[in-house]
């Protein structure tokens, strides 16, 4: 016992575990993600994958079959998915730090010092500290991609067939939660072999025929499955369609090239703020060491890639992040390198007094000089208001706690470990707040149950728009939930006079008054009766419901 709470680890864990606790699950993704893993529950087969009755083929089952075996366990609760989670994140630190141990076996005192000031870099970033409890496949893929680099490391030790098996394993496992994009997370490192590695220098076909092999089984593991789940139909949506599309031309999240260039500071903080070397330090260590190599062939080849592709979103970084938090952790081996939080906490002590002082601004948002003009333009509206007013001024002070310790204490600021756990804390601190403040705007388990109720006694209901999944998991629902568009309402309405229209989509204006009106995020979730619809004024078709809006993350 005594060694489990020496462990720094430990104390993560436990910083993080709140959020994981208290954090409802969060729409589109998350809601969306417990909802397929529902109907996965529900279904004869845990092969193939439906939302809402309709085939699913946006992702692989492993999340899913994940979410179920948390369930499994501890019942049908988002909290025991959300530590699931956190423990796969901690899977994910141990294989890191184990992996950067072996990069460097022969000086073993200086190597361990690197693996757990990466390990530590890595976990405390502040965008992988949000994630280590998040409903989502990016930190299940981190953890499969150092897998995969594990049998990286054995063909670069000569263990040639552990190696094609480990990153056999991983690659299949990759391709299992999140499709190809696997291969480009974890495969180039093989590649770019004889950049970093001697062995792939001194015998490249073995090597290369190595790569292949892992490659072309994990092919197989993902063809085996996908063809047995859908047949070849379902290869082409999810290889061509949710894979290639998403790369050359998203229907999602399509954002310029230089867009993670601006994101990036942001997710790797408190480090972007509180590292602090000389040149020499970056370059030298490129010139002459392995790992930073084998760094540098993880991170950047990817990252360059996924700034080409056309959809991008900050999480699918997550997997190549080790890679930056190795290579930071060997520039902070050279003995000019220091650790400054001073930057870091100057932004804690800003970011905290803000919280505090939210409810206040709200109150008197009208003799603030910015806020009014937002508040009498409709920007800010009364829903936003309502959350940033409720927000408990704890957090804030609790964050600028952080950030004075930081800018007060000499010792504190200049220490890796202790910058690190500000970082978490302040990450944690964060993710509580938007539990307190917006955690009850995402509770529609009213409007599910609702929904569940209609469809239970045959009364017919329907939501104006596409609903993601959202309401399928909190009312535990067995049957579609149908979906129409707005040039379809009114002859819906006009054939099902007894039911009832659902919408969280405020953007249609339907000019009649709604029979309820429940808050969800920043926003409403409207209902009303077809008769009312029908009998009331009559809002002529905008077009089709967004089709463009079912992709997914």
């Amino acid at each position: 016992m005594k060694k489990i709470f020496a462990d720094w680890r430990t104390y993560w864990f436990l910083i993080l575990l709140p959020a994981a606790l208290f954090l409802p699950a969060t729409p589109i993704d998350e809601t969306r993600y417990l909802s397929v893993a529902w109907e996965l529950r529900n279904s004869p087969g845990w092969l193939l994958l439906h939302l809402n009755g309709e085939l699913y083929s946006h992702k692989g089952p492993l999340l899913f079959w994940l979410i179920n075996v948390a369930w499994t366990v501890a019942g049908l609760n988002v909290w025991i998915v959300r530590l699931g989670m956190l423990v796969v994140s901690l899977v994910a630190l141990l294989l890191f730090e184990r992996l950067v141990r072996r990069l460097d076996p022969i000086d073993a005192a200086a190597n361990d010092g690197t693996a757990i000031r990466a390990a530590q870099i890595f976990a405390s970033m502040v965008f992988f500290a949000v994630f280590a409890s998040a409903i989502m496949f990016d930190v299940v893929l981190a953890a499969c991609v150092l897998l995969a680099l594990h049998g990286i490391i054995d063909f670069d030790e000569r263990r040639w067939y552990r190696g094609i098996a480990i990153f056999a394993a991983g690659l299949s496992l990759g391709l299992l939660n999140k499709g190809p994009v696997m291969l480009l997370d974890a495969g180039l490192v093989g590649l770019l072999g004889p950049w970093w590695s001697t062995t792939a220098r001194q015998a490249p076909l073995r090597w290369y025929a190595a790569v292949l092999a892992g490659v072309v089984a994990s092919v197989v593991v993902g063809l085996v499955y996908m063809v047995s789940a859908g047949g070849w139909s379902y290869v082409n949506d999810v290889v061509f369609h949710q894979t290639a599309e998403r790369m050359t031309q998203s229907f999602a999240h399509a954002r310029p090239v230089w867009w993670y260039f601006m994101v990036l500071p942001f997710m790797i903080l408190p480090w972007s703020l509180s590292l602090r070397a000389p040149w020499r330090a970056w370059r030298d260590n490129l010139a002459s060491s392995k790992a930073a190599r084998f760094a540098v062939a993880w991170f950047l080849p990817a990252f360059v890639l996924f700034c080409f592709a056309s959809g991008k979103q900050p999480h699918y970084l997550v997997p190549l992040l080790p890679g930056l938090a190795l290579y930071f952790s060997l520039v902070m081996g050279d003995g000019a390198a220091r650790v400054r939080g001073r930057a870091f906490g100057v932004l804690l002590l800003l970011v905290g007094i803000v919280l505090f002082a939210a409810p206040w601004l709200v109150q008197h948002a009208m003799s603030v000089p910015g806020l009014e003009g937002l508040v009498r333009s409709g920007s800010f509206s009364v829903t936003e208001q309502a959350v940033f007013g409720g927000i408990w001024p704890l957090w804030g002070a609790l964050i600028a706690a952080l950030g004075v310790l930081l800018l007060v204490h000499p010792r504190a600021r200049a220490q890796l470990q202790t910058v690190a756990f500000c970082g978490v804390a302040a990450a944690t601190l964060g993710v509580l707040t938007i539990a307190q403040a917006v955690g009850p705007t995402l509770d529609v388990s009213a409007t599910a149950n609702r929904i569940h109720a209609a469809q239970e006694a045959g009364k017919p209901v329907v939501h104006l728009g596409w609903h993601h999944g959202l309401f399928e998991f909190p009312g535990r629902l067995t049957q579609p939930f149908e979906a129409i568009n707005l040039g379809e309402l009114y002859t819906w309405c006009a054939a099902h006079p007894d039911g009832e229209v659902i919408t969280f989509y405020t953007k249609y204006g339907v000019p009649v008054k709604p029979e309820l009106e429940v808050p969800w995020r920043t926003g409403r979730i409207l209902i009303w009766r077809s008769s009312d619809l029908c009998n009331g004024p009559h809002i002529a078709p905008q077009g089709k419901v967004e089709e463009e809006n079912k992709s997914d993350d």
